[in-house]
Parts: C-alpha cells; sequence; structure tokens
C-alpha cells in the first residue's frame, strides 16, 4: 500500500484552496448581501448569491468528511457480529458512499457540459459554473471517503484539537 506521505503535499494544496475558495465565497456572499441591503441597485445579487452558496455548500461538505462529521447510523453496523463483520460492512458503507458520489459527479458534469451556452439572467456568465460545483464537490468527497476506506481512517485528519467541535 502506498504510504499517504507520498501525496500528503498535493493533498495539502487541495484542502487549502477548497478552504480558501470557501471563505472567499462566503465573504463575498456577505458582503454583496450587505450591499443589496443598503443600496438596492444590485440587480445580479439574488441569482448570483443562491448560486454560490451551491459552491459553499458542496465544498464546505468535503470539510466534514475527514473528521467523520456526517451523519451516519451505526446501528446495523454494530449488531452485525464480531471486528471483522463490522469492518465488512463499514467497507461496503464506504463503497455505496463513494459510488454515489461519483454517480453524482458524472451527472453532475454532464449537467454542467449541458448548461456551457446558459447564461445566468441577471449577469453575463454562464450558469455552467455554478452547476461545476456539483462534480467538484463530488469528486473531492469521493477521494476523502476513498482515503478513509483504504487507510481504515482519514489520513489527514489530525488528531489534534483546532477547535472545532465533534458532529454529534
Amino acid at each position: 500500500m502506498i504510504s499517504p506521505d507520498r501525496f500528503a503535499g498535493a493533498y495539502r494544496v487541495i484542502d487549502i484552496t477548497r478552504k480558501t475558495a470557501i471563505v472567499v465565497l462566503f465573504a463575498f456572499i456577505i458582503v454583496s448581501m450587505g450591499l443589496q441591503i443598503v443600496l438596492r441597485t444590485l440587480e445580479w445579487t439574488d441569482e448570483i448569491l443562491r448560486y454560490l452558496n451551491i459552491w459553499v455548500v458542496f465544498l464546505g461538505a468535503g470539510l466534514a468528511v475527514p473528521k467523520s462529521g456526517h451523519l451516519h447510523v451505526g446501528f446495523v453496523a454494530d449488531k452485525i457480529g464480531g471486528p471483522r463483520g463490522q469492518q465488512t460492512v463499514r467497507a461496503v458503507r464506504l463503497g455505496i458512499i463513494i459510488a454515489g458520489l461519483l454517480v453524482m459527479a458524472v451527472a453532475g458534469a454532464i449537467k454542467t457540459a449541458s448548461q456551457a451556452g446558459v447564461q445566468a439572467q441577471m449577469a453575463p456568465m454562464s450558469i455552467a459554473w455554478f452547476y461545476l460545483a456539483i462534480p467538484v464537490g463530488c469528486l473531492l468527497m469521493a477521494i476523502d471517503y476513498s482515503l478513509i476506506l483504504l487507510y481504515g481512517q482519514h489520513p489527514f485528519a489530525g488528531n489534534k484539537d483546532d477547535g472545532e467541535g465533534s458532529a454529534c
């Protein structure tokens, strides 16, 4: 098995880029909403901010994966006999999640390509840029879940307390 240290740098770049994009997009959303409230002249804000929320959600969902922040129900896996059975159920569960994410990524890529010539109503830009959030976010989550499947836990989740609470 390949050591995760071999691709730690690449993963760090992806992770920092994802986190930076979320901060920048969310800051843009907040500033634009504030300007819209004060000025009432920015006609494009409602539509564009709705679409930018899609990017924030799909990128942000990937941040919860390494820290096991997504909700999952474990009572079925807990009832299956022994650690080997639980490990098998866990692998099947992760495989189903990865397959679902890959299906969504392909469907999102098809939708993105089909919308390449369509412009947003209030802004002179292709709506495909906003649909692109679906395949990008799903592929990033699939990478994270694949790392968990391969290594038993996310190799880059870190064990340090960064001030964030657990999901449940």
